[in-house]
């Protein structure tokens, strides 16, 4: 049995200016977690700070240096070399609060029975303003219970499992078998949906752990950047779509399947939502071929997602996709994580 309750994977590339931050606040979690910093090819001091990290805190933090192969490169690196009983990313910009990893701690070092386990998350507009809106799951599954999946309640349209929120149990991850595309932004999606069907049983500890930071330039969920890589949100709808049968699933857990029917709506909708603000004739390009992939790829599972509301509207090359994509498009922005 592994002597570390968990591993926490920080994929880290030129994140000089913030990487600290992160860092600092995993050290309350002591010598029970292991924390690897992935340097993802770097160009500015990040390397350097991983180091110093592991020279402060050698039993606590390993620096790991690879060549660029971006985010999901990295999350591939640290499960290969994770010893931790369970499995957490961390942004580099984010970070956790200390009475959350002592909750999660607790929970682990008590039961180790739960392959997946949730916990609220918040949005935060700077390292010190405290009063971010906090993300819970408390209509989904009854809190410090943990239960199979007919324990939780089906999903509104306003939520769904994020990177923020769940920590897999190591070895689910690696019984699922999953490699996160390299060089692609947004793979997060795929590496919360495709362990699920692995996962048994799950609980929700009801103290918020990630804190999510919003409003840093560059970031990959403003919605610039998200019109510009909508490319990548395809490559990773599209690989989910083909990973997994959701009529299989259904057949021998409903509850599953309409989860996971959800999260992969959320996966098609949104390639389809931001094309619509790019050039007609391009938006129709994409579009169609995005479609078309789908179809090709699973026709009967298409034909199970083409007429949810999300998928519909959004799928017209017209006024009315655009309008229903600028309607979903205001909900995100006014509920959810873009800038």
């Amino acid at each position: 049995m592994s002597s570390k309750l968990i591993t926490f994977c920080v994929p880290s590339y030129n994140s000089q200016d913030y990487l600290y931050h992160a860092l600092d606040s995993l050290i309350p979690g002591g010598e029970e977690i292991e924390v690897l910093i992935i340097d993802d090819g770097s160009k500015d001091n990040t390397l350097a700070i991983a180091k110093d990290y592991e020279r402060r805190y050698p039993n606590i933090f390993k620096a790991v240096h690879q060549e660029n192969k971006g985010h999901g490169g990295a999350i591939n690196t640290a499960i290969s070399l994770a010893t931790g009983t369970y499995f957490k990313v961390l942004d580099s910009d984010d970070w956790v609060e200390e009475e959350g990893l002592k909750r999660l701690l607790d929970f682990i070092r008590a039961n180790k029975e739960a392959d997946l386990i949730l916990m609220p998350y918040k949005y935060r507009r700077s390292f010190e303003n405290k009063n971010g809106r906090l993300i819970s799951y408390n209509f989904f599954i009854k809190p410090n219970q943990i239960v199979g999946w007919n324990g939780i309640k089906r999903f509104d349209a306003s939520h769904n499992f994020t990177l923020h929120s769940v920590v897999y149990r190591l070895g689910t991850l690696k019984e699922s078998g999953i490699i996160l595309p390299e060089h692609c932004f947004y793979e997060d999606n795929y590496l919360i949906y495709a362990p699920l069907p692995f996962v048994k049983k799950l609980v929700y500890l009801d103290t918020p752990l990630y804190q999510y930071l919003l409003g840093r330039d560059g970031q990959s969920m403003q919605t610039s950047n998200l019109i510009k890589r909508n490319e990548n949100l395809m490559r990773v709808a599209e690989l989910a779509f083909n990973t997994l049968d959701l009529k299989s699933i259904k057949k021998s857990n409903n509850r599953l399947y309409y989860l996971m029917r959800h999260q992969l709506v959320m996966m098609v909708t949104s390639p389809l939502m931001y094309t619509s603000f790019k050039e007609k004739s391009v938006s129709k390009k994409e579009k169609a071929g995005f479609i078309n992939a789908l179809k090709k790829d699973n026709p009967k599972q298409w034909k199970m997602l083409r007429f949810h509301p999300h998928v519909f509207w959004p799928a017209f090359n017209n006024w009315v996709g655009k309008a229903s994509s600028a309607f979903m498009l205001w909900v995100i922005r006014k509920f959810g994580a873009i800038n």
